[in-house]
């Protein structure tokens, strides 16, 4: 049987695999927000910040020009979202991040904002949300107190079999030449999928969890 790899278009936080899904699943209606995300923080020796989005760097490095997509798009959605910023290898990293509140328990799903190297003298690389296709990265959030965070993301490899095998089912498409998976369930169809699963810590990969201890 292929090894399925797991369709990621950009580099997404630290991980080396995780799913992705061609749909979102929080929306204007559902996003939810919480003070206990934004600050400074570390994990394994990486820093990273969370601000909201339109009290964020990002944002303001970017307001002084005619916003148009995806801030005027999405403002409702946006007002509600986070920027989570963090360097690796000389490269900046953002990423945009909602989140939504299902069965009790906080999910995020995260899709890449702007890329560019830390480097003023070589090539700008940057990726537009709109100009590319736009996928996205889900975790569930759990706060042990006000000065940490773990995110779970899905285990892709436990999700695919369970799916390959009839034991779940969610909508996806494959392709065996580049072995590569792609959820293409609607949000709502994630959103059930989410609130069906969500509680079964099999779901979860642990080797791809992320602890965030709060520097500031």
């Amino acid at each position: 049987m292929t090894k399925p790899i797991f369709l990621i278009f950009f580099p997404i936080m630290i991980l080396q695999s995780c799913i992705t899904s061609l749909h979102p699943l929080v929306t204007k209606n559902t996003a939810v927000t919480d003070s206990r995300l934004t600050g400074t923080w570390n994990s394994d020796g990486l820093d990273y910040t969370i601000q909201k989005v339109f009290e964020s760097d990002f944002y303001n490095e970017r307001k002084d020009a005619s916003l148009g997509p995806p801030f005027k798009r999405d403002s409702i959605l946006f007002s509600k979202s986070y920027v989570i910023h963090y360097m690796k290898n000389k490269i900046k990293y953002d990423l945009y991040g909602s989140m939504i509140q299902l069965n009790g328990e906080y999910f995020m799903n995260f899709t890449n904002a702007d890329m560019n190297q830390d480097d003023t003298t070589a090539i700008e690389m940057e990726v537009c949300p709109t100009c590319l296709l736009q996928t996205y990265t889900i975790a569930r959030i759990r706060f042990s107190n006000s000065n940490t965070i773990k995110l779970d993301f899905i285990d892709g490899d436990f999700l695919y079999k369970q799916i390959n095998v009839g034991r779940m089912k969610l909508k996806h498409e494959t392709d065996e030449l580049y072995d590569t998976f792609l959820i293409t369930a609607s949000t709502y169809e994630l959103q059930k999928f989410i609130q069906k699963y969500g509680n079964d810590d099999r779901f979860f990969d642990k080797e791809n969890s992320v602890t965030l201890i709060r520097k500031s």
